[in-house]
């Protein structure tokens, strides 16, 4: 079968003119197969290695409708139409990968989220044949909704000073840009590119006198560059283009090599329909694309960016400058989604968080890798003194209305939700303290009140993972309660609630769990050995910190005051007083929490059926003024469908819980 059997090359290379002119073919010729009943087609073709049923696809249209579909399915493509993962192969000639079959299809037009993977080209000079393909396989297509490009992180640091590697690659990926908005994409997403052009481009510092330093001006090789960079300069001397005076501030990195940039297309800029951006490298932003990507940004309506800081420069001048011009193009954004954010960039992080000032939701991935000691270093050592705010009064919010007035400026006016982890929260309301009320001398006058730093805000989803052998530190997560409750809602006054009547602000605590979850660290770490037994005492008589949580008035005189837990009178003698107040304290904290959502370890029917750890059940008795509960599975995909847990398995989660009203499964 496999000798007899027709050439690929011989079919695919014209299958998709030849079949819309074909139609079926004639009875006579193809009778005793395409008659056949569907089901038995596949049986056949699943006899069938990939190119002999890349060649059955090729001979007629039901064939192709039946045979790619089929081979798609092979290639882990199971519905193309809604989602497809092209992972690229080099050999594709032989082992046939997804993208070939998909250029055989005539019926396959539209997709909605379409990924390319090129994952397996490395180094960055094998690039052109595979990015080529992909921009064919977009020409054949009307409609691609979404469309993610995935480089290989690995690139070649001898591709540094080879000209005609840029001048190859700028076209290729000026089209392919081009090419993917005017298919009407509204996302695009850029992973893994790790110097892939951004090295043919050096970044120059700022000078103290306000001019851009290129190096040691004594080097006979910087004199001549510089001279070079000088007549590259005096061609564009009378341009107004904020994006190309942006980009002098990059020189090329060898003398012979002239400056070379990815252009938009007028058609891709009239057309473009970009809402969402998710930008997982920094090569994007520099030059060549920079002249692309910027103005492209600029003629869209983008509300909402995912963005990486794993693949940052490490000239914090250059991040800087960076995270400022894509500011500036995209002053519409209401969504923001930060990742792989790494500790030293975190005083320009808030800074540039503030230039965007209609954003309204702020989700940050939790820090997996930093641990809270580096957190609580970066707290010792921030600045006592506000950052600068922006202008609640001012919609357009320019860069230049940065102030640092305490009393008419708010840090992002517009915010209405973040969704952080509790160690960006905790550094986050520190370095963002209340302010004090400005004296004022006519009492005629209203309350001199200070003004809420976040006058919009109504929910903040604080994220605590236990996960990679992360034990659950009680004292951290309630000191990140104590912190966040007077500066991020300051409407939170209730001792034994998290809102007040008059406001609809909450918070949300997420828990996650993995299977190899150790427990509490408070009994080992936070807690000397003679006074285990004490602490064991404390977590019996949690019930009774809760009961005194859930009948305490819902208006705090002193809502920054921290309120005294009962005291509890079997405690040992022997337990030290001022560790036993503060894990009271602690515990009394975490039983205000009304809302909580967990992910657990296992697969949604096992939460369904009530396999739950009994560590985490014991970490649970914590909160004891729960109303609302969501639990989610770690290991299956989060659904829109919520489903009730069974009285019989909700009553673990109710038991000592009066106000605990539903429990979902999403």
């Amino acid at each position: 079968m496999k000798e007899s059997s027709p050439s690929v090359h011989s079919h695919a290379s014209q299958a998709p003119a030849d079949l819309d002119d074909l139609g079926d073919a004639s009875p006579s010729s193809n009778q005793l197969l395409v008659h056949l009943p569907e089901e038995l087609i596949l049986f056949l073709l699943s006899n069938l290695e990939k190119r002999d049923c890349l060649a059955c696809a090729c001979v007629c249209r039901t064939l192709n409708r039946i045979a790619i579909p089929h081979l798609l399915a092979r290639c882990s493509v199971k519905k193309p139409a809604s989602y497809c993962k092209l992972i690229l192969d080099p050999a594709y000639k032989t082992n046939i990968d997804p993208l070939l079959a998909l250029q055989n299809s005539i019926f396959i037009k539209e997709i909605k989220d379409l990924s390319f993977y090129f994952t397996r080209f490395t180094p960055y000079n094998k690039l052109s044949p595979p990015l080529l393909r992909s921009l064919h396989l977009l020409r054949t297509l009307t409609h691609v909704e979404e469309v993610t490009l995935f480089f290989s992180s690995k690139g070649d640091s001898k591709l540094f000073k080879d000209e005609k590697h840029i001048k190859e690659m700028v076209p290729i990926y000026e089209d392919l840009l081009n090419e993917i908005v005017l298919k009407s994409s509204k996302k695009i997403r850029v992973f893994g590119s790790d110097g892939l052009l951004g090295h043919f481009y050096d970044f120059r510092k700022e000078s103290p006198s306000g001019k851009s330093s290129g190096g040691h001006m004594r080097s006979p090789t910087r004199l001549l560059a510089g001279f070079k960079d000088y007549i590259d300069r005096r061609q564009h001397k009378k341009t107004d283009d904020p994006v190309i005076l942006d980009d002098f501030r990059y020189s090329r990195s060898t003398l012979t090599g002239s400056r070379i940039f990815l252009q938009c297309s007028p058609e891709a800029l009239k057309q473009t329909q970009l809402t969402h951006l998710n930008i997982g490298t920094a090569d994007f932003l520099r030059p060549p694309f920079s002249q692309w990507f910027f103005p492209m940004l600029q003629a869209s309506n983008i509300q909402s960016l995912s963005f990486a800081f794993s693949h940052l420069p490490e000239d914090p001048e250059e991040v800087e400058f960076i995270l400022q011009r894509l500011a500036t193009v995209i002053p519409t954004l209401n969504r923001l989604y930060l990742f792989d954010i790494k500790p030293e960039v975190l005083s320009i992080l808030i800074k540039w968080i503030n230039m965007f000032g209609h954003l309204q939701t702020l989700q940050i991935e939790p820090f997996i890798d930093v641990s809270d000691e580096i957190f609580a270093e970066l707290l010792e050592t921030s600045t006592s003194s506000p950052i600068p705010l922006v202008d609640a009064t001012n919609d357009t919010t320019p860069n230049d209305a940065i102030s640092s007035c305490p009393n008419s400026f708010s840090f992002s006016p517009h915010l209405r939700r973040i969704d952080a982890p509790h160690q960006f929260l905790t550094y986050f309301a520190s370095i963002t303290s209340p302010l004090s009320p400005p004296p004022e001398n006519d009492p005629a006058k209203p309350s001199n009140k200070p003004k809420a730093q976040f006058p919009s805000l109504d929910m903040v989803h604080l994220d605590y993972y236990c996960i990679k052998n992360v034990k659950f530190d009680l004292h951290v997560l309630a000191n990140a309660l104590r912190r966040i409750r007077p500066v991020l809602l300051p409407s939170l006054t209730g001792a034994g609630s998290s809102k007040s009547s008059g406001s609809s602000a909450s918070i949300v605590v997420h828990l996650k769990f993995d299977a190899e979850f150790l427990g509490l660290v408070a009994a080992g770490r936070r807690v000397p050995v003679a006074a285990s037994s004490s602490f064991s005492s404390i977590m019996k008589n949690a019930d009774q910190i809760g009961d005194a949580a859930a009948h305490s008035p819902l208006e705090d005189p002193d809502p920054v005051a921290h309120p005294t837990p009962p005291e509890d009178p079997t405690t040992p003698s022997d337990a030290p007083p001022d560790l036993l107040g503060d894990v009271s304290s602690d515990i009394f904290e975490l039983s205000k929490i009304e809302k909580l959502r967990l992910g657990l370890p296992g697969k949604r029917d096992d939460i369904l059926q009530g396999k739950f750890d009994d560590k985490i059940l014991i970490l649970l008795s914590l909160f004891k003024g729960l109303r609302n509960v969501r639990l989610a599975s770690t290991e299956s995909p989060v659904t829109k469908i919520k489903e009730e847990l069974s009285p019989l398995h909700s009553r673990v989660f109710k038991e000592g819980r009066p106000g605990l009203r539903k429990i979902e499964v999403i």
